[in-house]
């Protein structure tokens, strides 16, 4: 009775698992574009995350593809030897509710799903809070003898200097949230940061042109470590050289600020105090992702007509502030969706020796008080 009930289940299993994969196997990008209502290439530069598709478009496209639980063909393909590929993850460290906690998110979310279908992965986590442990948690890697390396970039000294280590070892790697141009990384995944700075300037050109006689707009780089600022930086250069471009220098008086972030609200208020004496902005760039802070200070320190103030990342404590209209727009550059891409982007091209494109770029979103989205516990705080 046992033995025949074991051949009877096994049997089961077989043909139930058949006729999944055979049901997966009908599903095709046709179907997915005619119940969406787009075109098939549509579908594909949703599923390969390239080119330009409106948001609502993309939203009912992902929600066909779990609906019908469609599988590319890297998802359905398993690693043939069962070895495991070791990833090594080289990010600055974080505290739950910060930035970086978002890519981390998604390197998880990733490695889940492909846990899922077969595939064995290793991760090999290394944080760093300063250039020179950014070298030492890198060469870490190495010695874990990692099969590729995940990282975002500390400063271009000590990048280009552990980046030869790696290229003589032939570790290949992909370097997500900022880029350094010349690099030889297997791909790039984020945003171009020089473009949303530009974007950025572009709102708050519009948001103020109105405004008679010169307009004082701050900007301020705002990070645990200053000497790890290259992103915002980077924002920051593009959002001057929209307005040099534009040749409104004439029409607007800019100061730059970089403020240290020693972790209580205290600090912060007392610089926003001081910097306050010389007058009050009519707009406010936070280049990162502490815009959360600025906007506290802002609420003890001013009674009148609030500056415009915009920053960076889908976080909590900033998601907070946009409810409350203390903040007025919160630029999203699909954070934890880097992670995610990233560890795909390994898979394809370690085990299934395929080319991925040297730039990945995301989409920049801008989210205000009317379309920001429910709240999650994932996105920390």
């Amino acid at each position: 009775m046992c033995e025949h009930t074991y051949c009877h289940s096994s049997v089961f299993c077989c043909i139930f698992a058949l006729a999944v994969e055979q049901h997966q196997n009908h599903i095709r990008i046709k179907d997915i574009a005619e119940k969406a209502g787009c075109s098939i290439g549509t579908v594909d530069r949703v599923i390969h995350n390239r080119g330009k598709v409106a948001e609502p478009v993309k939203n009912r496209v992902l929600a066909i593809i779990d609906e019908l639980d469609y599988r590319p063909n890297v998802n359905a393909r398993v690693l043939a030897s069962k070895k495991t590929l070791t990833l090594g993850i080289l990010l600055p460290s974080y505290r739950r509710g910060e930035y970086w906690e978002l890519p981390n998110l998604g390197i998880r979310d990733a490695i889940d799903r492909y846990s899922g279908q077969g595939y064995q992965i290793r991760p090999v986590h290394e944080l760093y809070n300063s250039p020179e442990k950014f070298h030492t948690a890198g060469m870490k890697l190495l010695a874990e003898n990692v099969d590729g390396i995940i990282m975002s970039p500390s400063s271009y000294k000590e990048t280009t200097r552990l980046v030869r280590y790696y290229f003589q070892h032939n570790k290949p790697f992909i370097l997500i949230d900022s880029d350094i141009y010349g690099l030889p990384s297997l791909s790039f995944i984020g945003k171009d940061p020089v473009q949303s700075g530009m974007t950025v300037a572009r709102l708050i050109h519009q948001m103020t042109r109105h405004i008679g006689g010169e307009k004082l707009i701050w900007t301020l780089n705002i990070s645990k470590h200053l000497d790890q600022m290259y992103a915002l930086l980077a924002r920051e250069s593009g959002f001057m050289s929209y307005f040099a471009d534009k040749q409104l220098q004439d029409h607007y008086r800019f100061r730059a600020f970089d403020l240290e972030d020693r972790g209580q609200q205290g600090p912060t208020d007392r610089e926003v105090e001081a910097l306050l004496g010389e007058g009050i902005p009519h707009a406010i760039y936070v280049t990162g992702s502490r815009v959360f802070k600025i906007a506290r200070s802002l609420r003890k320190l001013i009674t009148t007509e609030k500056p415009l103030l915009i920053g960076h990342d889908l976080i909590r404590a900033n998601m907070e502030k946009v409810r409350d209209e203390s903040v007025d727009f919160l630029i999203e550059e699909e954070a934890r969706r880097q992670g995610y891409l990233a560890v795909e982007s390994m898979i394809r091209s370690l085990i299934h020796k395929e080319k991925i494109g040297k730039k990945q770029l995301m989409n920049l979103m801008i989210y205000t008080r009317e379309n920001i989205p429910p709240d999650s516990a994932e996105q920390g705080g």
